[in-house]
């Protein structure tokens, strides 16, 4: 009997000693694994702070290009895409690289396109009809954008109001356009009018919702120009002023101006951002537009519109 019960003794003691080494062990993994997170959480903060300073380092200096433009008469974008303020002086830079990381940089002229809240309806229509569109959904689709915008309540014969939208969920805007994208809430616009199909551009290749209405013939691209009906040999007489040589077009020919063509130099400036630490898959990233206007020394600028981002989903470092 007293052997039986030691022996037990001594089952207890060996169960909870392994009871004692899994709880400790668990502990100790708990710790190894909250260590390690606080770790990558302090590393990751650590590199999205690194991000954040080369996007905005990034960002003042094209605000300083911007600012301190040699020639406000004339701003243009060459045969290679590449962005220049003044012939003078060398492109806008697409890419900062220093021991700190990489900077990527995007500037784009928002008046390289239309502005859809300003557009008249004969240009409109010009767009629509050298996309694809069929000459009813023509119809509809200006008579829907016109009443989406317009503040009364009565709709054109193709168009809509309240009655049509609000068994979707809303009501007509009666307003301009924020973005491109709420075309998609209007009556008529599909995504592949939108976004094009099938090789067919889509409507957000030609408008922005930025800009005096004016298009600007040194920054509009060769598919643009295309949609708005220039010739091959009408596209080429553009890009061959668009040099360093030239500098572009100080003033616009009778013949491009019925197009929408009324600016030399850029006023809307969209701008993107991507800061990026050395040996980090972490980015940071701004995307803004502002308006640039003539001060007593230089340019101020004003910002319309701002968004920023932290990205992780980057599998290499661009550096």
């Amino acid at each position: 009997m007293g052997k039986h019960l030691q022996a037990n003794r001594g089952g207890y003691a060996l169960i909870m000693t392994i009871w004692v080494l899994v709880f400790l062990t668990i502990v100790a993994m708990s710790f190894n694994l909250s260590s390690r997170l606080s770790r990558a959480m302090t590393r990751n903060f650590k590199e999205e702070t690194q991000a954040y300073y080369l996007a905005m380092t990034g960002y003042h200096e094209i605000l300083r290009l911007i600012q301190t433009d040699k020639d406000p008469a004339v701003d243009f974008i060459d045969e290679e895409g590449h962005f220049y303020l003044d012939k003078e002086s060398a492109p806008i830079p697409e890419r900062i690289v220093s021991d700190d990381g990489v900077i990527n940089i995007k500037v784009q002229d928002e008046e390289g396109r239309l502005n859809i809240n300003r557009i008249n309806e004969a240009l409109l229509r010009r767009v629509l009809h050298n996309i694809g569109i069929e000459p009813e959904t023509e119809d509809e689709l200006v008579d829907s954008l016109k009443d989406w915008l317009d503040p009364d309540d009565l709709h054109r014969l193709n168009g809509a109001e309240d009655e049509y939208y609000t068994s979707l969920g809303y009501s007509t805007k009666n307003g301009r356009l924020d973005s491109i994208d709420e075309l998609l809430l209007i009556k008529g616009f599909s995504s592949d009018i939108l976004y094009g199909k099938g090789g067919k551009p889509g409507l957000k290749t030609v408008f922005t919702t930025f800009g005096s209405g004016g298009l600007n013939i040194n920054t509009s691209n060769k598919e643009i120009m295309s949609i708005l009906g220039l010739s091959d040999l009408d596209i080429e007489t553009v890009m061959s002023q668009r040099t360093v040589t030239i500098g572009g077009y100080r003033m616009i020919p009778p013949q491009f101006t019925r197009l929408g063509f009324s600016k030399t130099a850029t006023t809307y400036f969209r701008i993107k951002i991507e800061g990026r630490p050395s040996g980090s898959t972490i980015s940071y990233n701004i995307d803004t537009v502002i308006k640039r206007r003539l001060a007593l020394k230089g340019f101020e600028t004003e910002t319309l519109y701002w968004r920023e981002d932290v990205s992780y989903n980057s599998s290499e470092n661009k550096t």
